[in-house]
């Protein structure tokens, strides 16, 4: 419709990464400080009218800027709502905070196929008729999420807390570190996957449907409904086996299984997508618990970090995937992704065991 570079496009996903995931530790902080679920329900709501109205921008500087506000409702939905999931969840917070990702992935995977079914029914403009349930969807959440009531007295300020992060540093800075990169062949693969594989399916039909145009949002669709699964495996592994015993493996057995996806036949390509992104995937929810146990007086904070600045950082250097896929080749770039995946494995072995230290100056606030 636009005609965009790679570099384009990957300028998109950077944009909205600033704005949905640099900025979450700013509210991150307001949900430890005040604990106000409002804040929650209105990002659902923001981003579900911003992200729809994408079909009616004139041009692709409207669509720089849409998606730059859109990611605003983002980051003011995620640090509130992984605080709730960790209030929620009793004894299983792996598992806890698993499903609430997998809710997001599984929202993610459908939206695309449903999306391009739509637009090649009605056209871009008819996107603004799937506002509504965003906005009941935080209606909801207004009205039936936990109060996140605060004690003025024991919520931390911003003295400890800077405090906190200079004792952890070491820790933090490699914890934000594989998370960065997680996110960055993340956004990577959802980023350029479709445009891979636009081709791939010519001529291929289903009960005697060609879908073959739709082909590459399958492909889409089944790395990240496998995201949403492989992370509710990697939640409750965590709960049983520890946290760092799950991260470390299923990031250095993703690489290996994400090449032979994008060398395989495509008749195998569904299936190795799937199991891809399942073993990428199931970090997420022990990465972020174990930025909540260094923090235990910030979890919101600790969401932001993880959810929000380590993602934005990630989204961050898919623009680079972009450079590297306009001057080598989009195999090229798709190969960048796929090391950067190793590295995040390998570097996933400098995490703290299986109980993060938590900062002196900090103590554990009892639940």
């Amino acid at each position: 419709m636009y005609s965009l570079s790679y570099a384009a496009i990957g300028m998109l996903t950077a944009i909205f990464s600033i704005t949905s995931t640099l900025i979450q530790p700013v509210f991150g902080y307001i949900a430890d400080k005040y604990g106000k679920k409002w804040i929650a329900a209105l990002g659902v709501a923001w981003v579900a009218v911003g992200m729809c109205v994408l079909g009616i921008a004139p041009g692709y500087g409207a669509i720089v800027v849409i998606v730059g506000f859109a990611g605003i409702g983002s980051s003011m939905y995620h640090p509130q709502a992984s605080a709730m999931v960790t209030k929620v969840s009793g004894s299983q917070k792996g598992l806890g905070m698993s499903i609430f990702m997998a809710g997001g992935n599984i929202g993610y995977a459908i939206m695309p196929l449903l999306a391009v079914i739509i637009v090649a029914m009605f056209g871009p403009a008819s996107l603004i008729y799937i506002i509504p349930p965003g906005i009941i969807v935080g209606l909801l959440i207004y009205l039936y999420a936990p109060r996140m009531d605060v004690d003025r007295k024991s919520s931390i300020d911003l003295k400890t807390l800077f405090s906190s992060f200079l004792e952890l540093k070491g820790q933090l800075t490699a914890l934000l570190a594989v998370v960065s990169l997680c996110a960055c062949v993340c956004m990577g693969m959802i980023t350029f996957i479709g445009v891979y594989y636009k081709d791939h399916f010519a001529g291929w039909s289903l009960l005697g449907y060609d879908i073959g145009v739709i082909g590459y949002a399958i492909t889409l669709f089944m790395f990240i409904f496998a995201n949403a699964i492989g992370g509710i495996i990697g939640g409750w592994a965590s709960d049983r086996f520890g946290k760092k015993p799950v991260i470390v493996p299923t990031l250095l057995a993703a690489a290996p299984f994400f090449y032979l996806t994008f060398i395989a036949p495509d008749i195998l390509v569904w299936p190795l997508m799937a199991i891809s992104g399942g073993l990428m995937y199931a970090s997420i929810s022990p990465t972020t618990l174990m930025a909540q146990e260094m923090l235990p007086r910030s979890q919101g904070m600790a969401g932001g970090l993880v959810l929000g600045f380590a993602n934005g950082i990630g989204g961050l250097l898919v623009f680079v995937t972009g450079i590297i896929s306009d001057h080598f080749g989009l195999f090229a770039g798709i190969l960048s992704l796929i090391g950067i995946i190793l590295a995040s494995g390998l570097l996933a072995m400098l995490l703290p065991g299986e109980r993060a230290r938590t900062p002196a100056s900090t103590p554990v606030a009892g639940n």
